[in-house]
């Protein structure tokens, strides 16, 4: 890199067709309708909409240069087509600043890998984010195992989101299993995978003896974390694991702070990590950028197709 860019590893950008017809859509797809519809007063879910356009005007408000659009765990194949073809068409017209990882359902299985050999071709970079809970599976599914398999094949990293066990409740919460996954990164040694949200803990297991160095291709990213945990959470991983393997991402446009602010925004959790995390300037560039683009840099040329 000649100049330092900040990179957000996890947003959502959905096709405006289906955030101006939300209960057609939702209708066809009942995990969405639950992580999206809005109460009477406007205050249920945190969930907020944003095309790319708006997307990349708050990122540029925010200091963010570069955004990767994550794709949805969609129970309607038609539906995870249209998202990715829109996706598709915001990376022709964002080269720049846009990446894209796919939206697939692994419990589709032939249609999955297809997918993901389509949208592959059409220049994304990866695979996700996944969400087990929304689709019914855990991480020893054999249609989740042949998606991995095809990730590997194709050297794309997956994006998979994680719950934490234990906690308050709130809609979507995800409280899939997350045992399977040392034996899964074992098994599938040249995998790349982002474990979103503080991987749901993972990282304080990383340091059991039996597992070191069995995590090196694992990433964490801080995907919805004033939500969930807080600033401090941060340096607590860095202290468990290092800074090489902490993404920044924020789930936008999800509304982080939902008590200051009920407009999209990044630029809030971008300041609140500059101000409150701890982080060195070596640590910042890292976590905020460098790590990314070195692990979407690696992948970009491995893609077998």
């Amino acid at each position: 890199m000649s100049q330092f860019e900040i990179w957000d590893s996890h947003v959502h950008l959905f096709p405006p067709e289906i955030y101006q017809n939300w209960e057609k859509y939702a209708c066809r797809d009942a995990w969405f309708a639950q992580l999206t519809k809005k109460s009477e007063t406007g205050r249920g879910t945190e969930e907020a909409w944003a095309n790319a356009k708006q997307a990349l005007d708050c990122a540029d408000r925010a200091g963010v240069y570069g955004l990767v659009m994550q794709g949805w765990y969609w129970n309607d194949p038609g539906l995870m087509r249209l998202h990715n073809d829109y996706m598709a068409q915001m990376l022709h017209r964002h080269p720049q600043r846009l990446k894209g990882f796919i939206s697939i359902n692994p419990k589709f299985g032939p249609a999955a890998i297809a997918e993901i050999e389509r949208c592959a071709a059409l220049g994304f970079s990866g695979i996700g984010e996944l969400g087990p809970g929304g689709n019914g599976y855990d991480f020893e599914e054999p249609d989740f195992l042949e998606v991995l398999a095809c990730a590997e094949d194709c050297g794309l990293p997956v994006c998979i989101h994680c719950g934490e066990p234990v906690g308050h409740n709130y809609p979507g919460k995800d409280t899939t299993s997350l045992a399977p996954l040392p034996d899964l990164v074992k098994r599938h040694s040249r995998l790349k995978l982002i474990l979103a949200h503080l991987g749901g803990g993972l990282p304080f297991y990383e340091m059991n003896p039996r597992y070191r160095g069995l995590f090196d291709n694992v990433w964490y990213d801080t995907a919805a974390n004033p939500l969930l945990y807080g600033m401090e959470s941060l340096r607590a991983v860095i202290s468990m694991i290092g800074s090489e393997r902490l993404l920044f991402g924020s789930d936008f446009p999800l509304l982080l702070y939902p008590s200051q602010c009920r407009e999209m925004d990044m630029q809030r959790f971008v300041e609140d990590i500059r101000a409150h995390a701890g982080f060195s300037p070596k640590e910042w560039e890292q976590v905020m950028g460098g790590n990314l683009q070195r692990l979407l840099g690696q992948n970009a040329q491995n893609i077998v197709l």
